[in-house]
């Protein structure tokens, strides 16, 4: 049911310009031309104002005029004088046209001379104002998708002129800044699943301007590996790791989507020719397989039976395919391959995206085997030895050698590819890495510090205490068990790091405890097991001290921060008897103890 009583507040106000009735009235004002002179502005609550919009708005009312007419009123209707209630934007580019044209960007454009007013018949009360400057700031700027299909308009419409002489065509048409024009530009080759994605404040599954424009531009050479990385930015956190470093968030895709082909080449790599032949062939698109019968030499319908012959022979001879930097740049130059520059001290990261590359590679390397190898034969001439066993022996030590000298740099190749890999690895863990580092975090705390965490928790947790006899007093249990009994508590935790900060608070435990409530000559008596923790944490300004306790104090009482707080913590000023604010104080000869009352009693 209807309120029958609504709101006062939300009842239609006496229009300006009513627009909700059908009969037809003259409009309560009239249009005029006013000299910018003679403008000026009334307060308004907007007060930050972007330089580059009034620019582009001056631009577009020099070359296209006044669309909309400000609104304003004479306050002497005998005098020229006009404030404007509507029209702020329109009036500061109108000015600043005057400083703008003739400058570059704004050749052959006049500066504005006056502005088109509506003026009312009576001066608006303030209520009437609040309402004329709440809708004309109430205006809603276009989506970025709209944004991006006005400029293909505009651009289509353009179509004739130089790359540069059509963009700046379109800057003026639209009024926006080049750069804005190039963004969207860049957007528009953006199949439209993703650009409907890009967004200029993005939040969960899309995507940045910025992180747009990396993505259009590996578009262009990687369509398919541009589809795989656009869907694996799922979250705010995978969309800020790809900005940080997109070349590890490529590996990372690459090894998780099957379906993505791209096969990264960094400089001296070895790769399996048996292994590229397979991966390649499984990659083939039907436009491919047409372009691989044509590098092959032989017709489509006997493809298959090629490669066939290719993956055989590749497996025949193990062949191993080296990667140089004349390969890179093949790969680079021709645009096989998506490129991401690290920056002048790094080696750019490439990995081919066209299987038909990499197929034309190793039958390459195939023909290049199966050349004869020309033996060297002013090798013992020096020596004028013609033995052949000698001969056999000195090319078995030169071949013994060379693989030992590729081992190596294969060896090199690869611990440099794991560090690669670990920090591609390191930017989204699985929930199984996770659970793997509390393990190790866990069994390294046990077995380094096996009675500390004894110690810290067999004082402090009854569960981890017995009994001693009838006394109504209870120890510590034997040390295995309680450090089993706590291992296996924060291993079964399904949250990792809680389950290591259940660990760690007990061997930080250990550094708090009350010497009170500890017995001294036990097993885990404070005798026992001072050096021990002597040994674990040293005292003085010590990192690892420092943390313990920056961990540790959340969690204690006031008593136990009182007491423990002077061995934990180092105040950088001493105290001192000394009272140095009197001995700054003004001072005099009479108030100096000079001893002369001694020397007239003496006298």
């Amino acid at each position: 049911m209807p309120d029958p009583k609504p709101n006062p507040a939300l009842l239609p106000c006496p229009a300006l310009f009513d627009v909700t009735t059908v009969a037809k009235a003259a409009v309560e004002g009239k249009l005029e031309r006013v000299p910018l002179a003679e403008l000026e502005l009334a307060a308004n609550p907007r007060k930050q104002l972007s330089a580059d919009s009034i620019h582009s708005l001056a631009a577009l009312l020099m070359r296209a005029g006044q669309l909309i007419p400000c609104i304003g009123v004479r306050p002497d209707p005998a005098g020229p004088r006009v404030v404007l209630y509507d029209g702020q934007r329109r009036l500061l580019a109108a000015q600043a046209s005057h400083e703008l044209a003739g400058d570059d960007g704004f050749e052959g454009l006049s500066p504005v001379q006056n502005l088109i007013v509506l003026l009312l018949d009576h001066e608006p009360s303030p209520e009437e104002i609040r309402r004329i400057q709440a809708q004309a700031n109430q205006r809603e700027d276009l989506s970025l998708v709209d944004q991006q299909e006005q400029f293909r308009d505009c651009w289509q419409a353009r179509a004739g002129l130089r790359d540069d002489d059509r963009i700046a065509a379109v800057c003026a048409d639209l009024g926006i800044s080049a750069r804005k024009a190039h963004n969207l530009r860049r957007q528009l080759t953006l199949p439209e699943e993703i650009r409907e994605r890009v967004a200029e404040r993005p939040a969960g599954e899309q995507l940045s301007v910025s992180m747009g424009n990396r993505l259009a531009d590996m578009h262009t050479v990687a369509p398919e590996l541009t589809a795989a990385v656009a869907q694996r930015i799922t979250t705010t956190d995978l969309h800020d790791s790809a900005m940080r470093d997109l070349g590890a968030f490529v590996h990372r895709t690459v090894v998780e989507d099957e379906h993505a082909y791209a096969v990264r080449i960094d400089d001296g790599a070895l790769l399996d020719g048996l292994e590229q032949i397979e991966h390649a062939r499984a990659h083939l698109t039907p436009a491919g397989q047409r372009q691989a019968a044509g590098v092959l030499g032989c017709k489509l319908a006997k493809l298959d039976s090629e490669l066939d012959t290719l993956t055989a022979r590749a497996k025949t001879k193990a062949l191993k395919v080296r990667v140089t930097s004349e390969l890179r740049d093949r790969a680079r130059t021709g645009r096989y391959a998506f490129v991401h520059e690290r920056g002048q001290d790094f080696a750019a990261g490439i990995w081919v995206v066209d299987p038909v590359f990499m197929l034309d590679l190793v039958h390459e390397q195939l023909k290049d085997t199966d050349a004869e190898i020309a033996r060297e034969e002013p090798y013992f001439a020096g020596a004028r030895l013609d033995d052949d066993e000698l001969r056999d022996a000195a090319q078995e030590d030169q071949q013994r050698r060379a693989a030992a000298r590729a081992r190596q740099a294969d060896a090199t190749r690869s611990n440099l590819g794991l560090g690669h890999d670990i920090r591609a690895g390191l930017m989204d863990p699985t929930d199984a890495q996770r659970q793997a580092l509390k393990a190790i975090v866990c069994h390294l705390l046990a077995t380094h510090y096996r009675e500390v965490i004894s110690y810290g928790a067999g004082w402090t947790d009854q569960e981890r205490q017995q009994p001693v006899g009838d006394t109504g007093r209870h120890e510590p249990r034997q040390i295995d068990a309680i450090l089993d009994a706590e291992l296996q508590r924060a291993l079964d935790d399904p949250d990792p790091l809680r389950g290591i900060a259940q660990l760690t608070a007990r061997f930080a435990a250990a550094f708090v405890l009350h010497p009170d409530g500890v017995t001294r000559t036990k097993a885990l008596g404070t005798e026992r097991m001072a050096r021990k923790l002597r040994d674990a944490l040293p005292g003085g300004d010590n990192p690892l001290r420092a943390a313990v306790w920056e961990f540790l104090r959340p969690m204690l009482s006031p008593n136990l921060v009182a007491l423990n707080r002077d061995a934990f913590v180092l105040d950088g000023e001493h105290e001192t008897t000394v009272d140095l604010q009197a001995h700054r104080s003004a001072s005099d000869l009479t108030g100096l103890d000079l001893g002369e009352d001694a020397l007239d009693s003496a006298a």
